[in-house]
């Protein structure tokens, strides 16, 4: 596989997925990564208190029927689809109701994924201060998605996800390697299939200082999907591969990355996770951004199958 891939944030419009996709295919894309949660703003429920009201809200013939048009537009410009984001936060302790609501629309997520044959939905772990309690509750969480996740035959992606505490970065959810693999084994165990995989968010490692080659080498073959970005190793910025760069270099191991994923035979979809960059360029600019993007991930495939069988 290994096509290239990219976020829908920022470009794709809604009332035209047609031109939409037909503008990325331009751009050099095979593949999107397919944005759903923005049809469910949780933090927004979060922050107003009121009940969330969402195209959830409908069984789930009329929801598949929304997106047909979708899967049709997508189609006819040959882009398929590598992933999908889920409404996030899924998991709010201090609001039972909307963590039942949002289960619920990631429950529904799951069927229109094997309605686009999208292979994965990525679900954000739970994040907390106490691991017990963190790794307690999330598979609490995951364990409630199993159901859905057999009956759609879609993968749950749990991405590695930082803590930030009193304004700073610290150790969050599956930042480490061994925490990755005790989740998604037990889970699968659990699960009697492979249900879950792991999304690996190369911006986040970065932020946590992570050795990326070591980590994509104790993961493997786990690894189902990718979330690839650049940042200064202190700010989440989701900007594009090799524009952070210091006196000493670049500020992401773009190399380690490569060889990472030379070592496990990665074959997934190289998705991009840029949208900050395309958000704050001057529209006139997005497509030439966009086209360096999709170039980049040419350069990441073909380095990664050097001295390959593909």
């Amino acid at each position: 596989m290994l096509r290239i891939s990219i976020q829908s944030a920022c470009w794709y419009q809604k009332d035209d997925p047609d031109a939409s996709f037909a503008f990325i295919r331009s751009c050099g894309f095979e593949a999107v990564d397919f944005g759903i949660d923005s049809y469910l703003p949780v933090r927004k429920s979060q922050e107003s208190g009121e009940s969330p009201a969402s195209i959830f809200d409908q069984d789930i013939g009329e929801i598949l029927e929304r997106f047909t048009p979708v899967k049709q537009a997508a189609e006819r410009h040959e882009i398929g689809f590598a992933q999908m984001h889920a409404p996030f936060p899924v998991w709010i302790p201090e609001n039972e109701p909307l963590t039942e609501y949002v289960i619920m629309a990631v429950e529904k997520c799951l069927a229109v994924c094997k309605h686009l044959d999208c292979p994965a939905l990525v679900v954000h772990p739970f994040r907390c201060a106490d691991q017990d309690e963190e790794f307690a509750s999330n598979m609490e969480l995951f364990r409630r998605l199993i159901p859905a996740a057999q009956q759609s035959g879609v993968k749950i992606c749990i991405e590695n996800l930082p803590l930030r505490m009193n304004g700073r970065l610290t150790d969050g959810v599956c930042n480490d390697a061994g925490e990755v693999c005790q989740y998604i084994d037990t889970l699968n165990a659990e699960a009697g299939c492979e249900a879950f995989g792991y999304c690996f968010d190369v911006g986040h490692a970065n932020l946590m200082g992570c050795n990326i080659y070591d980590h994509l080498k104790k993961v493997g073959d786990r690894l189902s999907v990718l979330h690839i970005h650049d940042n200064n190793g202190i700010a989440d910025w989701h900007t594009a591969p090799f524009t952070c760069v210091a006196s000493s270099g670049h500020q992401t191991d773009w190399e380690g990355l490569i060889q990472g994923l030379q070592k496990i035979c990665y074959r997934g979809d190289l998705n991009f996770e840029t949208f900050r960059v395309l958000k704050h360029l001057p529209p006139p600019l997005r497509k030439d951004m966009l086209c360096y993007i999709a170039s980049v991930g040419r350069y990441f495939r073909d380095r990664i199958l050097e001295n390959g069988t593909d």
